[in-house]
């Protein structure tokens, strides 16, 4: 079987542009402190951090052996809890946390008890970097998202629905039992792995994966639980409770060390809590009303975009040339030519993707348009049809001439 490569802090990844650490973030979740400890992490590399399509940040630039210094401030800082489950603290929830006016369930308490549970059992250290879990609220707001084990709010938020690979089971459980309830699924996926050989890293590349682990935890598959789904773009949206929640789009999911110094006095000034979304927003929620103009206009001042429909929505990108050895041309630059392009993307924009080579990395699910860059030309992808061109910049000229934001 292939090793697992997964990067982490503990095991960092060599690039074109140095090594890089991944550092995961259940449920998104970042305080101030842990804000401020990877921006330390970030002045110890090239300053370049990157918001992940997994809510988590990719730290660039390190050295090879900053792994055990980046492990020690991380620990410190409470994003380290576990270093032998390090890779496999994959948890994704809205980065409202059930704070939306359309969440059925607060959630918070639900991913804490799911990491501490997953962290305290030996056992799923072994899962696959690359294995999953999901709680969602109710509100849609984490978009279309495949995880390999998912809890999903229904019956008014009274209980959690199992879903495995997107589909849907006959098991739930109440909040409090539902952590139990995920990582026995992840159990049953880890014996079943170790009987099939040659099995990959998720539910689905096992044969019948998600009814045979669903058979063996004593379930079968069920009805869907509809949910709209409708991701947290950059605006202020008014909380349940009253207060409200604050999201911030950073352009082509990456901010530098200086931001997230400022992210960290705006997160101390407006007493809130900050969420990343595997659509590369920061969202603070808890804001009081005295707070919203002082956050906004400090965000704004970061350089990143707080107001629905820019150019920046929707649109993303590898890490491209310089960055990664497998980058053939900087699809950086062309997607951001598209971004800034008068009209070219105005709202509400599909989602588009450039990526450099066919890995298609961070590409998100099901994205209306996507770029890469093949051996030989450049694929643009739209709409169902496919077209060849020669370079980035016809690829632009092209989208820009099709009007594919409409």
């Amino acid at each position: 079987m292939i090793s697992d490569r997964c990067p982490g802090v503990l095991r960092l990844h060599a690039a074109a542009d140095g090594h890089m650490a991944r550092v995961r973030l259940p449920g998104g979740r970042l305080s101030e402190r842990g804000l401020r400890a990877v921006a330390a992490l970030a002045d110890r590399g090239n300053g370049v951090v990157e918001l992940t399509s997994r809510a988590s940040l990719q730290v660039r630039g390190l050295e090879a052996h900053d792994a055990g210094p980046a492990a020690d401030a991380l620990w410190e800082a409470g994003l380290l809890p576990s270093p032998e489950h390090d890779r496999v603290r994959n948890i994704l929830a809205s980065p409202f946390g059930g704070r939306h006016p359309a969440a059925a369930l607060r959630v918070d308490d639900v991913v804490s008890a799911l990491d501490r549970a997953l962290c305290g059992d030996a056992e799923l250290a072994g899962l696959p970097g690359r294995f999953l879990f999901l709680v969602e609220d109710g509100s849609g707001t984490l978009g279309r998202q495949r995880a390999d084990v998912a809890l999903v709010a229904c019956d008014g938020g009274h209980r959690l629905r199992l879903e495995l690979s997107g589909r849907p089971t006959t098991l739930d459980a109440a909040p409090t039992g539902a952590p139990t309830l995920a990582l026995d699924a992840a159990r049953a996926f880890m014996a079943l792995r170790g009987t099939d050989a040659g099995a990959g890293w998720r539910i689905d590349d096992l044969p019948d994966g998600p009814a045979r682990v669903a058979r063996a935890l004593g379930g079968a598959p069920g009805e869907a639980v509809r949910v709209t789904p409708q991701p947290a773009v950059a605006g202020t949206v008014e909380q349940r409770d009253g207060r409200f929640a604050v999201t911030a789009l950073a352009p082509l999911g990456r901010v530098d060390r200086t931001t997230l110094h400022a992210l960290a006095a705006a997160l101390d000034g407006a007493a809130a809590t900050l969420a990343v979304s595997p659509a590369r927003t920061l969202t603070f929620v808890d804001v009081p009303a005295g707070s919203l103009r002082r956050l906004t206009a400090e965000l704004e001042a970061a350089g990143l975009i707080t107001t629905a429909d820019s150019g920046w929505d929707g649109i993303s990108a590898c890490a491209g040339l310089g960055a990664c050895v497998s980058a053939r041309v900087d699809v950086r630059a062309a997607a951001a030519r598209r971004a800034l392009a008068r009209g070219a993307r105005t709202g509400p924009a599909p989602a588009e993707h450039w990526a450099a080579c066919e890995r298609g990395c961070g590409c998100p699910p099901s994205a209306p348009v996507v770029v890469t860059a093949t051996g030989d030309a450049v694929r643009v992808e739209r709409a169902g049809t496919t077209t060849s061109v020669a370079t980035v910049d016809d690829a632009v000229a092209l989208l820009d001439a099709r009007g594919a934001s409409r």
